[in-house]
């Protein structure tokens, strides 16, 4: 008796580009009492950067194939930290790129000047010093960027911190503004791990397995 064999041809899933809309931050996920606002150009691709850590130049923007930015902020209190939600796609692997230019740009750049590329801000200095968070996903990058400078004769200092998370061909930035350097930090990890939940759950072009 002749037996056939059938062979099983694997094939992965090809992926859609996942929908950016459903990925960024709720002002809830944030907190309480916050208030989302799409930014000018929050959508856009040609002349908007999504990573100038420690300067441009990044070889992984050309990539990119979609982005949605939003800033969310406690309307009632002006002061308190503000945080920015960036989400972008990118085709082939664009973004697992990205993560490695972040994560070699964070060790290169830990105390150094940048020419901003403005006219009226001169060479700024950077300081990076990376913050850990279990509850983000593997591979994540978290910093504290402290900017130090003297624009128009005054000295100027600040700091924010940043939070890139990278799940299949989706990036994600988390990033944080004003307030003290407790309540950022912990507002940002905050905002990070909502982030990471929606990375999680959502369709961030991870191939869903083979199929026969």
């Amino acid at each position: 008796m002749r037996m056939a064999l059938a062979l099983a041809v694997v094939v992965a899933a090809p992926a859609a580009t996942p929908d950016v809309s459903k990925l960024i931050l709720q002002p809830a996920q944030v907190a309480k009492g916050y208030a989302m606002q799409i930014m000018t150009g929050g959508k856009v691709i040609k002349g908007q950067v999504t990573l100038n850590l420690c300067g441009g130049g990044y070889a992984s923007e050309r990539f990119r194939t979609t982005r949605l930015q939003a800033n969310y902020g406690n309307p009632n209190s002006p002061t308190s930290t503000a945080i920015s939600n960036e989400v972008v796609t990118y085709r082939t692997d664009g973004a697992a790129l990205a993560m490695r230019e972040l994560i070699r740009r964070s060790a290169s750049c830990p105390h150094r000047p940048i020419d901003t590329g403005t006219p009226s801000l001169p060479k700024l200095t950077f300081r990076i010093a990376r913050v850990t968070d279990p509850h983000l996903l593997k591979g994540y990058l978290a910093v504290r960027v402290d900017v130090a400078g003297v624009v128009k004769g005054k000295p100027v200092a600040q700091t924010s911190y940043a939070v890139y998370q990278r799940r299949g061909n989706v990036l994600s930035g988390v990033y944080s503004f004003g307030g003290t350097n407790a309540a950022q930090l912990k507002l940002a990890l905050h905002a990070a791990e909502a982030s990471a939940r929606n990375l999680r759950r959502g369709d961030s072009g991870v191939p869903s397995g083979p199929t026969a």
